[in-house]
């Protein structure tokens, strides 16, 4: 319980170091709280998506369909209908909770760096490419709705999500990873 009180009280503190022990329960508690948040969110930004489909299929059953079970719910859309749901809100959405869990753990996986020895700036990289991810995607949704799909979004957006997957692994292994026994540029080896 100390070691998440003092991640909170150290919310800002982006300098010194953190072990394991000390940076783990923290960012454990808000990875998981913030995704049963960030579930619960685009839940809710999701039914009015699809109340919208619901009301485009009984309006245009033959370009618009609904398939529901009790484990799936899926919508068919013939691309000439001229139907396509507003994502806004769902983006929105998931920009928030990914702005809130950066925020939360911004200063902890920066201390968690220093004590490997390593600059903070590493644990950008990630959030790079899930930022450009993340609107892209958004453009991409948007480019379902006109004739001519834009492949090029399509197949750049996946080359991003590699680059995402590979360097959130990356920066995984590195917070996991024990740090520099001794004293380093960033401060004095921590307890463990």
């Amino acid at each position: 319980m100390q070691t998440i009180i003092r991640g909170f009280s150290n919310l800002f503190q982006f300098s010194g170091r953190d072990t394991p022990s000390q940076f783990w329960p923290y960012a454990g508690l808000i990875l998981i709280v913030s995704f049963a948040l960030m579930g619960t969110g685009v839940a809710l930004a999701m039914q009015p998506i699809f109340e919208e489909a619901a009301r485009a299929a009984q309006e245009n059953p033959e370009s618009v369909r609904i398939g529901s079970s009790p484990t799936s719910y899926s919508v068919q859309i013939s691309p000439d209908s001229g139907f396509m749901p507003d994502f806004s809100a769902f983006f929105l959405t998931l920009g928030i909770g990914v702005a809130l869990v950066a925020t939360l753990l911004a200063a902890a996986v920066s201390r968690r760096l220093h004590d490997r020895g390593l600059t903070a700036f590493i644990g950008l990289i990630p959030l790079i490419f899930l930022t450009a991810g993340l609107f892209g995607m958004q453009r991409l949704m948007t480019s379902f709705d006109s004739p001519d799909l834009d492949e090029g979004l399509f197949l750049l957006l996946f080359a991003n999500n590699v680059l995402y997957l590979a360097s959130l692994a990356g920066l995984i292994i590195l917070l996991i990873l024990p740090g520099q026994p001794k004293a380093n540029r960033y401060g004095p080896a921590g307890a463990v």
